[in-house]
């Protein structure tokens, strides 16, 4: 992992024990991106476990630019185990998970209010700047 994704995990690790589902934390963490203006690409769909054969659906995630993606509800819903993806991961590194959907829009919504969904956890979140940010900045 980059260091710059090694960052972005960290930074989303306060909305980690929110107890939502991924629809839920898909808005949040689209938002904050967004705020960021960090491209990123919303999913719904499901996901599988290969291995068990267990299927969430729906089931939303975020996919960011290099195959790169965020799911902090998988292991929620299919068992908290280390050859699950969860947090900032590339897919290919987890081929016991299969992930299959499209496009989905995500509502920009008002800081004040994403504090008040999160139980202020959105303040706490504190997203770094992408590569080609920090470079024209």
């Amino acid at each position: 992992m980059s260091d710059w994704h090694d960052e972005l995990e960290l930074a989303l690790l306060p909305l980690k024990d929110l107890r939502v589902d991924s629809v839920y934390m898909t808005f949040v963490i689209s938002n904050a991106l967004n705020e960021r203006g960090i491209f990123h690409q919303c999913r719904i769909g499901y996901a599988e476990d290969l291995l068990s054969r267990m299927t969430t659906a729906p089931h939303c995630w975020v996919e960011l630019e290099q195959g790169w993606c965020i799911d902090l509800r998988l292991r929620q819903w299919l068992g908290d185990e280390d050859d699950l993806p969860h947090g900032v991961f590339q897919p290919s590194d987890y081929p016991r998970a299969r992930y299959q959907g499209t496009a989905l829009l995500v509502p920009r919504l008002d800081v004040g209010d994403l504090k008040v969904m999160t139980s202020d956890a959105y303040s706490k979140v504190k997203l770094p700047w992408s590569a080609g940010q920090a470079a024209a900045a």
